[in-house]
């Protein structure tokens, strides 16, 4: 939308992980070399943790990519949903095993791809994506996995990406086991100022662009929103772009992102008191709580009537609907319950026999009392038993009537009814395993 205002190729400032648009800071690049020096030669696992948006998952593709094909690596994330089964994830991701496998086949599968790649030349480097999400008794099976032996070598290297409870995860006694063999841990932080001018200079030419279009203000004011985190100073960085491309501003100024970050939510990270502030120049607020939350309810005042000045209208048209739908389903409430009959009656219905013209013998049982029914009953089966070509026509014309008080009846108005549901809110796990592995390859 405002690529062609500002002279840009691509937009710059994707969501998801472009392997385009890599850059990494001196700390991401030691990361790096430690990491693939830790697959080639090293044994044991390796633990990568950050906060949501730190760059894990960029991370982890980069180092993908400097393995080229000296290992056999796959990336695969591990998935939020239940019923999946992880290690058929990872199976499908190294190309092994038929859709078919139970899970000891699968681990039994995985189990020997590892030992048949390694006889062939090559070590297995498994990075699990999200790692955090893994439970105890999946943390454990994978333990056995990096045991697999072949001439005195582990030949299977595991990295876990994963947010800093993970850290936790590992801690916690079922899994003391894997953290004693834990041999490196690397924390990616935010970026440092200067470091988000890099990141926003570089994802600028990349995306065709080589003059400046974020003042150095400007940055200033996306570090203090984005505290250094790279997926927000992408959302701010985007923001900003399709807001001045609308006003017909051709350089972001640090007024412009005040503006539009008074109508973003404000977003919160764990890290964010360790990192630096970078504007020495920006006046700060009074100390104490006082100031604090005055200042917290300035920015609330300001949201909230910039709020009823865009949507004023649509508010008020919304609150007199949601008043005229009470209304009416009151005033039809009170009508269906003056005209509703009564149980009993209802229930008189419900019982009322159908009408049958019996036979003259049971002219008498029609006026005799309750506790005569046993002998309509009696004559009825004399009529049954009978045998004659008169009674079997009786049956064939009193059979279709009474059909719904047959066993049979029954079974067909209980499957008219209510046909059997099948279970396809479910969603098919070999279906969601393919779109896992899709959506992890394009972000690589």
């Amino acid at each position: 939308m405002y690529l062609t205002h500002f002279g840009l190729q691509d937009k710059p400032f994707k969501a998801s992980p472009d392997p385009k648009f890599l850059w990494l800071g001196a700390r991401q690049k030691e990361a790096l070399a430690a990491l693939v020096a830790g697959i080639l030669g090293g044994e044991g696992f390796q633990v990568v943790t950050g906060d949501s948006g730190t760059g894990k998952t960029t991370l982890a593709n980069a180092v993908l990519k400097e393995l080229g094909d000296r290992v056999v690596a796959v990336a695969v994330p591990c998935p939020e949903y239940e019923g999946i089964d992880f290690f058929k994830l990872i199976a499908k991701a190294y190309r092994i095993g038929g859709p078919q496998q139970d899970h000891d086949s699968l681990v039994a599968g995985i189990s020997d791809f590892v030992r048949r790649s390694y006889s062939s030349g090559k070590r297995v480097a498994l990075m699990i994506d999200d790692a955090n999400r893994l439970n105890s008794p999946c943390l454990k099976e994978l333990l056995d996995l990096s045991r697999i032996k072949e001439n005195g070598t582990r030949p299977l290297r595991i990295v876990f990406f994963g947010e800093t409870r993970f850290n936790d995860i590992l801690s916690a006694e079922d899994n003391r086991e894997l953290s004693q063999e834990v041999t490196s841990r690397y924390t990616l932080d935010p970026l440092t100022k200067d470091e988000t001018a890099q990141y926003i200079v570089h994802r600028l030419n990349i995306a065709g662009c080589e003059r400046g279009i974020f003042t150095p203000e400007a940055i200033e004011e996306i570090f203090h929103y984005s505290q250094g985190v790279p997926s927000l100073i992408n959302k701010a960085c985007d923001v900003a772009l399709s807001r001045n491309f609308f006003l017909g501003q051709s350089v972001v100024l640090p007024e412009s992102i005040r503006n539009f970050l008074k109508l973003m939510p404000e977003e919160k990270t764990a890290t964010a008191g360790n990192v630096p502030d970078s504007a020495p120049g920006r006046k700060r607020a009074a100390a104490g709580p006082s100031a604090k939350k005055a200042s917290d309810d300035d920015r609330a005042g300001i949201a909230i009537e910039d709020l009823w000045k865009r949507h004023g209208n649509r508010i008020a048209y919304a609150a007199l609907g949601c008043f005229l739908a009470v209304a009416v389903g009151f005033t039809l409430f009170a009508m269906q319950g003056g005209e509703r009959p009564a149980p009993v009656k209802l229930e008189a219905k419900k019982e009322a026999p159908p009408p049958v013209s019996p036979p003259a013998s049971a002219g008498t049982i029609r006026g005799s009392e309750p506790t005569a029914r046993p002998q309509a009953s009696t004559a009825t089966a004399e009529v049954k038993a009978s045998g004659g070509t008169g009674a079997q026509a009786v049956r064939a014309k009193r059979r279709p009537a009474a059909g719904t008080g047959t066993a049979a009846g029954q079974d067909r108005r209980v499957t008219r009814e209510a046909p059997p549901k099948r279970a396809a809110e479910e969603p098919d796990p070999d279906k969601v395993i393919d779109w896992l592995l899709k959506k992890r390859s394009e972000q690589r």
